[in-house]
């Protein structure tokens, strides 16, 4: 008897803390979200965007596959790096440490670096789902070449794909 108590409780504390370290919201979120929908800036027409979101359990993800379908216009290529944080209600707060979308023409010539992109969303509680958007409208600087500026609104809903 008391050693089944004696081995009972070491392993009822390795599933409590398994339990605790799982439950931490800012790494709810892993897979690939196609996503879709309308971006618009101060300077331009609006455009239709589709991109992939990858989500990784440490707090990083990328945007892959980015479109930008300008009316009318160029079409645009984009990825970014970001780092994001999920609070219990589903809620995603996004941050760019390092530089926000990086747009190509579609030849894959740099266009320009801003240094942000979309910085909330939200995630379904299945996480199944997700939107996507800039919050307010951001304000977003270019880091290469310097200089441009311009209030930018996003508005992207996905489906998680893997």
């Amino acid at each position: 008897m008391k050693l089944s108590v004696l081995v009972g409780i070491p392993v009822m504390v390795l599933f409590i803390m398994v339990g605790m370290g799982s439950a931490d919201p800012r790494y709810s979120i892993q897979g690939v979200y196609a996503v879709t929908g309308i971006s618009q800036c101060d300077f331009g027409a609006p455009s239709v965007e589709e991109a992939d979101y990858i989500f990784r359990h440490d707090g990083t993800g990328s945007i892959r596959k980015g479109v930008i379908r300008n009316l009318p216009g160029p079409v645009l290529t984009m990825t970014a790096e970001f780092e994001y944080t999920v609070n219990k209600e589903g809620r995603i707060e996004f941050t760019y440490p390092q530089a926000g979308l990086v747009l190509f023409l579609e030849d894959g010539t740099h266009l320009m670096t801003w240094d942000g992109g979309p910085t909330h969303g939200v995630v379904s509680p299945d996480r199944k789902t997700i939107t996507i958007s800039c919050g307010p409208p951001a304000f977003l600087t270019s880091i290469d070449p310097v200089g441009a500026q311009a209030y930018c609104m996003v508005s992207l809903t996905g489906v998680r794909i893997k």
